[in-house]
């Protein structure tokens, strides 16, 4: 499976000007007798505008686009092709909403600038937005199962069906205490995700869960998240995978570039100019050279046709999803959507005596 791109990202590039676009504000009202909460965007010179909306009966985002003239603003879902007339009064937000089938229903909106009856372990990232639609939702605890001789628990969230495990026992108590609110950051994010991609008929657009079984080492805890997604607006239906590796004595979520590293210089900066050169020049063709001495038989070259998955190209490898596992380092290749079947190779893993971290009982060689 190919990396994982966050749905937040998909969402923010289909919104225009968003660079340009003057703070987001968001509202809470009713439309008709139906709980919304309302977020809209303006392209700061008051022509443009975006957001999106959901009921609290069903928390579902629906995009909107539309238009700013004088104090009126007019805005579409394409999702349901509901459309919104609105303008400002008094700090908030009045008009009608007139449904596909011609059914209309007052809104009235007032401004809100704050998130009230939050679960616990949000991840610190969540805009206003995104916190009202978690907002008042819970997790439910289902039951205990054995991973690599280690109790875990897992939790549902029960609108979008979000599944993920906390460590029960297994590992000293800060560090296991520190991975659990990690873990519940990342399903916080899953639930947000699946929040905020409704496909192009209204409905949820998102599927994903665990892959297979995490691996509860001594040392390392990792699991993967498979997720596919096709929400309204995006070009095309997308899939992929991300991984999540905790180092067990410190309760720490690993970087790539502190478990596999090349070269004497320390890594750059992440998101930096200079370490997107490094992981071009440097990371990349370094990772085919492993592979090629670990599983010469896949790194094979292939025909100049471009019809088979070329594994040698380094391109594949700059960004990989990536897991630690009890054999090593897994990484999942990321081809242009053409070559999508080739993404994430199953036998793409780097044993650990060829890494810099070791688990315990594993020795170089």
């Amino acid at each position: 499976m190919r990396i994982l791109l966050t749905l937040t990202a998909l969402v923010v590039a289909v919104s225009p000007a968003a660079a340009q676009s003057e703070p987001a504000r968001s509202f809470e009202g009713t439309v008709g007798r139906s709980r919304v909460v309302l977020t809209l965007e303006e392209d700061g010179k008051g022509e443009d505008a975006w957001g999106s909306y959901f009921y609290l009966s069903s928390r579902l985002d629906l995009a909107l686009q539309g238009e700013r003239r004088g104090n009126a603003l007019t805005l579409e879902a394409r999702a349901t092709q509901d459309r919104l007339e609105l303008r400002e009064e008094g700090g908030g937000l009045v008009g009608t909403l007139t449904t596909a089938a011609k059914r209309r229903f007052s809104v009235r909106l007032a401004r809100v600038t704050t998130a009230k009856d939050l679960p616990a372990d949000l991840p610190p990232e969540l805009s206003l937005h995104e916190r009202l639609q978690l907002s008042g939702l819970t997790l439910e605890p289902e039951a205990v199962e054995q991973v690599d001789g280690k109790p875990i628990r897992w939790h549902r969230e029960p609108k979008s069906g979000v599944r993920l495990f906390r460590l029960e026992s297994g590992y000293a108590a800060q560090p296991m205490a520190a991975m659990n609110v990690l873990l519940a950051q990342d399903q916080w994010r899953e639930v947000s995700r699946w929040l905020s991609c409704t496909d192009i008929g209204g409905e949820p657009g998102v599927d994903g869960g665990v892959e297979g079984k995490p691996w509860l080492g001594r040392d390392y805890v990792s699991y993967g998240w498979q997720t596919s997604w096709s929400c309204a607006g995006a070009a095309h239906p997308d899939f992929g995978t991300a991984g999540h590796s905790f180092d067990a004595h410190t309760g720490r979520e690993l970087k790539l570039d502190a478990v596999l590293r090349f070269g004497p210089a320390p890594t750059p900066p992440e998101d930096s100019d200079r370490w997107y050169g490094y992981r071009a020049q440097t990371f990349a063709p370094a990772v085919v050279k492993l592979l090629q001495r670990y599983h010469p038989q896949e790194m094979q070259p292939v025909d100049s046709d471009g019809e088979e998955c070329d594994y040698t190209d380094p391109d594949v490898w700059n960004f990989p999803a990536w897991r630690l596992t009890p054999e090593g380092l897994w990484l999942g290749a990321s081809f242009a959507r053409v070559m999508r079947a080739c993404d994430g190779p199953d036998w793409a893993v780097l044993p650990w005596s060829a890494l810099p971290v070791k688990p315990e009982g594993k020795r170089a060689g």
